[in-house]
């Protein structure tokens, strides 16, 4: 739930789900959005990507959507690292950018890091990404800003 009362749904993504991911990427959000989330203004993950984001050996990916409205909405991934901590990402579509939805679900999976074990996490985010850098050191990550 955001701090507005919006309700939210995650679920946890599945190989299947592919298509509306790229759904989202490619229609939901623009070349800015995508450049801010990959440093790049890619439409689409690739299938071997997706398997790995979706594998839960490797941590979560979820498909968030809003109840009221068809489609995804964003997507939110936790991954685990090799060393050091997990790494947190979000894809929010353009349309829901500032309503709080990227609060709410780092919210969600900040806690679930932290019930996995792991209090610090870290974002990568390209310096001139002000609300993701504002975002990560609200939920006290690790700010990796040198991509």
């Amino acid at each position: 739930m955001t701090s507005a009362g919006l309700r939210l749904h995650l679920r946890r993504a599945t190989p299947t789900d592919l298509e509306a991911a790229n759904h989202l990427h490619r229609w939901q959000c623009s070349a800015e959005s995508r450049r801010a989330r990959y440093q790049g203004s890619r439409d689409r993950i690739r299938r071997a990507e997706w398997r790995y984001l979706v594998d839960p050996d490797r941590g979560y990916t979820f498909l968030i959507a809003c109840p009221q409205r068809p489609g995804l909405i964003g997507l939110a991934h936790l991954l685990w690292q090799d060393c050091g901590p997990p790494e947190i990402a979000l894809l929010i579509a353009d349309a829901w950018q500032d309503r709080g939805v990227g609060t709410a679900v780092a919210r969600h999976v900040v806690g679930l890091a932290v019930a996995h074990g792991h209090p610090v996490q870290q974002a990568r985010i390209r310096t001139g990404n002000v609300r993701a850098i504002r975002l990560a050191s609200h939920f006290g990550a690790i700010v990796d800003n040198t991509a």
